[in-house]
């Protein structure tokens, strides 16, 4: 319906042969027509859209009505009907305006929010209909200039009831008053914007905008109409149409692009700019009239014009160095590409941390470009923002640039709507780089972190391997003090009863010394036992593998060892041998004391640069995060001075498994 009335109109025009007539108002409703469509076709769902396309169809059928009644009223005079026709052209005008009102009662949303909505466009609706009905029954006379381009239309109404004339005055009267209903509709629009928040509130601005421009636009062409209506009638059209289609476009972009800027804010500051902007200009015209009148009645015409004009010239850079300062003052700074990079830069070397990085993108990239908000996402910390500037709210991400480095992802930039405008492909460009330069100092901050916690547990390793040693140390020292030491002060008092009893009692003599020997090799076997706790001579003289071997042995349980490209006759680098032994020794012992097993196994693999070192039992098994692990401090301290890496697994009721993974550096021996 509305594409056959955007066509009725240029054929109705040929056919009356004033198609000039009929043309000029084709770009008008297409584009009112092409809008509504718009909205329609990409929200069908919306019912502000649908009501969008009905205001544009009613609008534009409209026309197509009055251009095919004028060209009848052409070709064949005023027709007996024409009273019909005015009362139906003054009907679909009140039912533009009906749609205009029921439409602003939905906006933007498509929903009633109060009930006085519903109740108004329902009531509005009824008056349309009753205006219409009264007309055709009591109207005298009707007549509309409404969409036609050939003078008003009307004539005698020969079905009106002569008594109910008076009535049907009043009833003409009210449908001239269609304004009253646009007035209605811009109240209800007002009152919803004022209760919105948020989207909706930005949304609703836009239609509310544009009537504001509308009405400025629509005063100005009033003052200038003198001027506008010398002119040919085309430039008259130009001035209009803009304005007729400022509050179809607000429309349209408040249900579909809303988030194109900030409307609220724009206008505010248009505002303000213009009324500086005014104050600057007039008072740049007012000093150079100022001083062409005072130079003008002290020096001839010639050399007062020609110093008003160099006086103009010295005062415009100061003009423009106000609207610089104004233009800064409404707008804020803003910064070019390449300042956002070295200011960004600069605060990047003073945030040494993760954290405090992605909080100086995010903040230099929402003030740099204007956006709503930036958040930046650090891969390390999960999927929570590490940092946001701003207020998301409800606006989706507009831009996401991933953060990378060397190929890998740290993270990435999300990036909302610009305050002003919408993001160009400069934009992205320069989040991009932004992005690179981000990924940088973020990763070296990381870098950073790792070093520092790295020199941490250096620093604690080394404090732990000195109180170990000194605990080893005092350890033995106790153990040849309550050991050995005490069998030796035992067998020098046997030895002092020796010498008595030799030369009283031989017999008794010779069992005593029976009984030191006894004593002498049982404090050997102790010192030996201690001995192969500090180094086991085995270990020296023939290897990991037969010291390894040896030591599960000695297990109370049975430990099968197993070798995968080691054997008994190589030898390794003694620190390593060391490490794997000793690590192999404490790994039994915590599977003796603590496991509850059954069996173990001792495997040793070397492979090119590396040995490594695997003790794994079927015992109880535990849970390594929710458990104090003490024991393995030693354990970690030593594999880790000599560079090497220690792993444990371990499930409860699942044994354990714990691994030293030691470097083999050839030219340090063995």
């Amino acid at each position: 319906m509305g594409a056959l009335a955007v066509l009725a109109g240029p054929l109705a025009g040929a056919w009356a042969g004033e198609l000039p007539r009929t043309l000029v108002n084709v770009p008008l409703t297409v584009v009112y027509y092409a809008i509504g469509v718009t909205a329609f076709v990409r929200r069908p769902d919306q019912r502000a859209a649908l009501r969008l396309l009905a205001f544009a169809v009613v609008f534009v059928g409209g026309f197509g009505v009055g251009a095919l009644v004028s060209a009848y009223v052409v070709q064949d005079g005023r027709p007996a009907w024409a009273w019909l026709a005015a009362i139906g052209l003054d009907t679909i005008g009140a039912g533009g305006s009906l749609a205009v009102l029921a439409l602003f009662a939905v906006f933007p949303d498509g929903v009633y929010h109060r009930a006085y909505e519903r109740r108004l466009v329902r009531g509005a609706a009824a008056v349309v209909l009753l205006v219409a009905a009264v007309r055709i029954l009591c109207s005298g006379h009707p007549s509309s200039t409404q969409f036609t381009w050939w003078g008003p239309v009307g004539g005698d109404n020969p079905v009106a009831v002569p008594a109910l004339r008076p009535v049907g005055a009043v009833a003409d009267g009210v449908a001239q008053a269609s304004l009253l209903m646009m007035l209605a509709a811009v109240v209800v629009l007002v009152l919803r914007y004022r209760r919105f928040t948020g989207t909706l509130r930005r949304q609703t601005a836009w239609p509310l905008a544009a009537l504001l421009l509308s009405l400025a636009g629509l005063a100005a062409l009033g003052a200038l109409s003198p001027l506008v209506n010398r002119g040919p009638m085309w430039v008259g059209y130009l001035a209009f149409y803009p304005v007729l289609l400022l509050l179809p476009a607000g429309l349209l972009v408040g249900i579909l692009r809303h988030r194109l800027l900030d409307i609220d804010l724009v206008v505010r500051r248009s505002v303000v700019y213009g009324v500086l902007w005014g104050l600057i200009a007039a008072a740049y015209v007012a000093a150079a009239a100022v001083l062409g009148v005072l130079a003008g009645r002290r020096l001839p015409l010639e050399a007062a014009i020609v110093l008003t004009i160099l006086v103009t010239l010295v005062v415009a850079p100061v003009r423009a160095r106000l609207e610089r300062l104004a233009d800064r003052f409404v707008f804020g700074p803003r910064l070019s590409g390449l300042e956002m990079v070295r200011h960004l830069g600069e605060r990047l070397e003073q945030t040494p941390a993760d954290e405090d990085v992605a909080a100086t993108v995010a903040r230099s990239l929402a003030e740099g470009l204007g956006l709503r908000w930036v958040r930046v996402v650090l891969d390390a910390a999960g999927s929570l923002p590490v940092a946001v500037a701003g207020t998301p709210g409800e606006d989706p991400a507009m831009l996401s640039v991933p953060l990378e480095h060397h190929g890998e992802r740290l993270g990435a930039i999300e990036c909302g709507p610009r305050l002003e405008g919408r993001i160009t492909d400069e934009d992205r460009e320069l989040v991009a780089a932004l992005g690179r330069q981000a990924a940088l100092a973020i990763r070296n901050s990381e870098l950073t972190a790792e070093l520092s916690a790295r020199l941490a547990e250096l620093e604690a390793s080394r404090v732990r391997l000195v109180q170990a040693e000194d605990l080893a140390r005092r350890r033995l020292e106790r153990d040849i003090h309550d050991g050995v030491q005490q069998e030796l002060v035992a067998l020098l008092t046997r030895l002092a009863m020796v010498r008595s009893q030799l030369r009283r009692e031989p017999d008794l003599a010779d069992a005593t010394l029976r009984s030191a020997q006894q004593d002498t090799r049982l404090a050997l076997e102790n010192l030996q036992e201690i001995s192969r706790g500090i180094h086991p001579p085995i270990l020296s003289d023939r290897g990991l593998v037969e010291a390894v071997e040896e030591r599960a042995s000695r297990a109370p349980i049975p430990v099968a060892v197993r070798t995968l490209g080691v054997t008994s006759d190589d030898r390794l680098p003694v620190d390593v041998e060391g490490a794997a032994y000793f690590f192999v020794s404490e790994s039994l012992a915590n599977v003796l004391k603590h496991a509850r097993a059954a069996q173990a196994c001792v495997s040793l693999a070397r492979q090119p640069g590396t040995l490594t070192v695997e003790v794994a039992d079927d015992g109880r098994g535990f849970s390594p995060a929710g458990t104090v692990q003490r024991g393995l401090l030693g354990l970690r301290d030593r594999i880790e001075a000599l560079g090497g890496v220690l792993e444990l697994a371990s499930e409860c009721g699942a044994g354990c498994r714990v691994r030293a993974v030691l470097p083999i550096r050839e030219h340090l021996g063995g």
